[in-house]
């Protein structure tokens, strides 16, 4: 892989699985790179009334190159 996502600190499953559902949904769309996805990503985790805390969507970060 030339790109991974991978996280600072551990991460509640729901809180990771909702990331991951967010961030592959904005891949599909084909109009963004992975960094932008996983923004899209945090960002709807962000507003979601729920998963809103920064320890849901902030451990999320890209690694690799052509970044």
């Amino acid at each position: 892989a030339k790109q991974a996502i991978a996280s600072l600190w551990s991460v509640s499953d729901e809180g990771t699985q909702a990331l991951m559902a967010a961030f592959y949904r904005e891949l599909q769309k084909g109009d963004v790179t992975p960094i932008e996805a996983l923004h899209r990503a945090q960002v709807a985790l962000i507003k979601s009334e729920k998963l809103s805390h920064p320890s849901y969507w902030s451990a999320f970060f890209a690694i690799g190159n052509g970044l």
